[in-house]
């Protein structure tokens, strides 16, 4: 009995889990086909393309076990390959990227989507040995359909029991002219190329501080208005909030003298001693006798 408790518990050990980073984008007011792309650490790694700016707006779709979660999210930065759109409020887990290249005949895998939407690994091999660069082999899938469908999705390396990630698929395909096997080789963006729009350091431990999501937490549906994606418009300057406390009058400093008691001031005092000109004579009228 032990020994069936530990194998099973060996078994377990062994599966991983396949990721779930897989992103759906849809231009915020536009339908049709969504882009694709992986939820990182660093926000949503999605293919740029050439009419988007920094700060269009995105609905955003992740897929997550039997659940769908919905959001909204802005493109933060933006380069002529990659885009980063950070999402308003999703919490999830995210995809953290290898801190080396992958090595000569280390196995790649591709995040695809099964016929039921659930996430599935295929495993794939560099093209060359990787000596023509980011391109690898699916062997029995469709490479047209992969570069179509799945442009954007996460390329991954399994070390230590988990998922890191290193590329996205590009949408890209290429042949051997000079190969008779006629193998179709699937581009996809390195790690060289994604670190040109990521950040110079990423805080693994940098605490999460944005506003629960009710409807993804606590289950609670998100009513119309309670997420505001929009900034303020450029200019505009936020209300001050008005004061609650309201500010003391400090009393005038005393002139009485520190020392002894107050005496009243006299009858007068402070007014100037100005004596009041005599009225002058009138002068007598001429002929007439003066008295001595």
């Amino acid at each position: 009995m032990r020994r069936s408790c530990l194998l099973l518990a060996m078994l377990a050990g062994c599966s991983v889990t396949p990721p779930e980073h897989f992103t759906r984008l849809w231009v915020e007011g536009r339908t049709g086909l969504p882009s694709v792309g992986t939820s990182t650490e660093d926000g949503v790694l999605v293919l740029a393309e050439p009419d988007w700016k920094v700060g269009d707006s995105f609905e955003i779709q992740f897929p997550y076990g039997n659940s769908l979660v919905v959001d909204k999210g802005r493109i933060d930065r933006l380069n002529d390959t990659m885009a980063v759109v950070l999402p308003s409020s999703s919490r999830l887990r995210e995809g953290r990227f290898a801190g080396e290249l992958p090595v000569e005949g280390e196995p790649l895998w591709v995040a695809l989507r099964d016929e039921r939407d659930e996430p599935t690994m295929a495993e794939a091999e560099s093209w060359h040995d990787g000596a023509w660069g980011d391109w690898l082999l699916l062997p029995d899938q469709d490479a047209e359909a992969i570069a179509r469908d799945y442009a954007g999705t996460g390329v991954y390396v399994r070390r230590s029991d988990r998922w890191e990630l290193v590329g996205v698929m590009a949408g890209l395909t290429a042949q051997d002219e000079s190969s008779s096997d006629g193998a179709t080789a699937l581009g996809f963006i390195g790690l060289a190329e994604l670190a040109r729009i990521l950040p110079d350091r990423l805080d693994y431990f940098a605490r999460d501080i944005r506003p629960l999501r009710p409807d993804f937490e606590f289950g609670v549906p998100l009513q119309p208005g309670e997420l505001d994606p929009a900034p303020p418009a450029a200019g505009t300057v936020p209300a001050k909030p008005a004061p609650t406390d309201v500010p003391k009058l400090l009393p005038l400093p005393s002139t009485a003298p520190k020392t002894g008691g107050a005496t009243p001031p006299k009858a007068g005092a402070g007014k100037p001693n100005i004596k009041p000109k005599a009225k002058p004579k009138p002068s007598p009228p001429p002929g007439a006798p003066r008295t001595p």
